[in-house]
């Protein structure tokens, strides 16, 4: 088996176990609301952000077992973000990666719910997980709530519905609350897990943040020229900015960045270059934008 034949089976392993603790530890059974929760987490998807925390704590000498139920916790709080931000009084969507969105499928209040306790059950998963010390289970709950708040997630929801943006610098900036600090999250609690110095930590930061930054790109240049929903005027996007080759080379250079990153925080973190195209490049097969 040649290396990137090993890499991808090596993805795949590591994806699988990430869906089987998913399910179990949100099986569809129980309810309602719980199969709302089961559903919002089992849609098809490529699994980006709990691989690269993964993948993070593997480089720094750590067991998936180790890191898997905080993989699983920030694919939780992914999962949530899509269920809230497709209601109809966010981007009402009614459709996600193919499917129904939840709300469509179960009804906006149990959406709402499922939402809620998808976010809570991320941070008692983190906070519940024994076979870590304490001060990193802190730091954990740290990071993630804070990719959620006012400085992450919901910020950059906010962004979107009620401050419209007309500039790249804008547009990176409503790009990095809606993805980069997710990526970000999940490499720094790959880190912690896997004791990272302060410097691969950064390294880290950055390598996560260029690379959100190159994934939006590609999600514009992958969108172009496919209805998107009707949001009442047309969104700002990298190709209505920059043009198509424009935004082909944002992508690129920002992925090349991001590879930068990892070699500029030492040896322990370079090997994870090799994995950045693999998760990167056929995401559009996999994976709907989100």
């Amino acid at each position: 088996m040649d290396a990137v034949a090993a890499r991808t089976a090596r993805v795949a392993a590591l994806k699988a176990q990430v869906d089987a603790r998913l399910d179990a530890l949100c099986p569809p059974s129980g309810g309602r609301l719980t199969a709302a929760m089961h559903y919002a987490l089992s849609t098809p998807g490529k699994r980006l952000r709990p691989l690269l925390l993964l993948l993070t704590a593997a480089q720094l000498g750590q067991s998936a077992e180790t890191a898997l139920d905080a993989a699983c916790a920030v694919e939780m709080v992914h999962a949530a973000s899509l269920v809230l931000d497709d209601l109809p009084c966010m981007d009402d969507a009614a459709v996600r990666r193919g499917q129904p969105s939840t709300h469509a499928r179960f009804g906006q209040d149990v959406a709402v719910l499922a939402g809620v306790a998808l976010l809570n059950q991320a941070y008692a998963l983190l906070a519940r997980a024994g076979h870590l010390p304490a001060e990193v289970r802190l730091a954990m709950v740290e990071a993630l709530s804070g990719a959620v708040g006012l400085e992450g997630l919901v910020a950059g929801q906010a962004l979107d519905l009620h401050e419209p943006v007309a500039s790249l610098a804008g547009l990176r900036e409503a790009h990095h609350r809606k993805t980069g600090v997710l990526f970000m999250a999940a490499v720094t609690l790959g880190g912690l897990i896997g004791g990272a110095s302060l410097t691969e930590l950064l390294a880290l930061e950055r390598f996560a943040a260029e690379l959100g930054l190159a994934f939006q790109a590609r999600d514009d240049v992958s969108d172009a020229g496919e209805v998107q929903p009707d949001y009442g005027a047309a969104r700002t996007t990298l190709i209505s900015l920059l043009g198509h080759e424009g935004a082909v080379q944002e992508a690129d250079g920002r992925l090349t960045s991001s590879k930068r990153a990892l070699v500029a925080g030492g040896p322990r973190l370079e090997p994870l270059c090799a994995y950045v195209d693999l998760l990167m490049g056929e995401r559009r097969v996999a994976e709907a934008a989100s």
